[in-house]
């Protein structure tokens, strides 16, 4: 039976997630005790009918389906909704559960809620080194790779100092009036058949003071600026449910400053060592050449290689 998640499956899904994901959760570091926090607070009566309400007018926020087999968790998979496409997260079944098609059962019925929202793509990342997931993915499901992408990590961000209370000349704050001119750069570096799948977002932070309550994290965004518009962004979060902080794809145009994104960088790397986080993880597309280049020269290295495949939902 497929359901969506209830306040009685957190532990089991816990367990799941961190053990089933080895390579991943090494990097994370979920702390259940914060999750457990989370999953308390989407279940109270007032969430539920926020969320319901999200759903019904065609705006949910994620749904988490959970494959339920003799009263057991068998597997699970997120649904989150970015333009376009229903992206799926965590797809994974118990080793005990396996070889009884949970996983491409779990898939279809994404696929059923795709085409019921009128969304045209069903999205997923894979592990390049995950052989047998490929297979069923590509070979079985019609999956087709999409843009290949590096975790990058860089460890011990205490090590730049303390975070900055004065910024460097060049480095300010983001401002939503930046929007506008940060989205056209990231689009412009977007392969074409990237943006048709999974496009750049027409509101870059949207969406995260909503994140930030429900995962009691902090965001904080900062951008390159010589007098003439923003040319470069780096967004940081920090939860106390991971060891790591996450840093956004960088977006640096072809005119920004090298010495001035190292600044940012450098800011942004500070910011998540002021909060503890014990490394810095970052999801970079291979075509992403000048963030990339800009977060080496920062200490951050490749961690684990992964692709995003995508099929048609029709």
């Amino acid at each position: 039976m497929i359901r969506d998640f209830q306040t009685r499956d957190a532990s089991a899904m816990v367990g799941l997630l961190t053990t089933q994901f080895p390579e991943e959760e090494a990097l994370l570091g979920t702390r259940p005790e914060a999750f457990f926090r989370v999953v308390r607070r989407v279940s109270r009566w007032d969430a539920r009918i926020a969320f319901g309400f999200l759903r019904l007018i065609g705006r949910p926020v994620f749904r988490l389906l959970i494959f339920e087999e003799d009263g057991h968790l068998a597997g699970t998979t997120l649904l989150t909704f970015p333009a376009h496409s229903v992206y799926l997260s965590m797809v994974v079944v118990d080793p005990t559960a396996r070889r009884r098609g949970h996983a491409r059962s779990l898939l279809e019925r994404a696929a059923e809620i795709a085409q019921r929202m009128h969304r045209r793509y069903l999205v997923l990342d894979v592990l390049a080194n995950n052989t047998p997931a490929r297979t069923l993915y590509e070979q079985r499901l019609g999956y087709r790779p999409l843009r290949e992408a590096a975790f990058m990590v860089r460890e011990h961000p205490e090590e730049v100092g303390a975070e900055r209370t004065a910024l460097p000349s060049g480095v300010r704050r983001f401002d939503p009036q930046d929007n506008d001119t940060l989205v056209a750069i990231a689009r412009r570096q977007t392969p074409s058949e990237v943006q048709e799948v999974l496009p750049v977002p027409a509101h870059l932070l949207g969406g995260t003071r909503q994140t930030d309550r429900i995962f009691e994290s902090e965001t904080s965004a900062w951008v390159v600026d010589r007098g003439s518009g923003p040319e470069a962004m780096a967004v940081a979060t920090w939860a106390p449910g991971r060891e790591a902080a996450h840093l956004n794809d960088p977006i640096v145009a072809e005119s920004a400053d090298p010495a001035l994104v190292a600044e940012l960088l450098r800011t942004a790397v500070a910011w998540c060592g002021a909060r503890r986080a014990l490394r810095i993880m970052t999801s970079v597309p291979r075509y992403n050449t000048r963030g990339r280049a800009a977060l080496e020269r920062e200490g951050f290295h490749d961690a684990l290689s992964t692709w995003t495949l995508y099929r048609p939902v029709a």
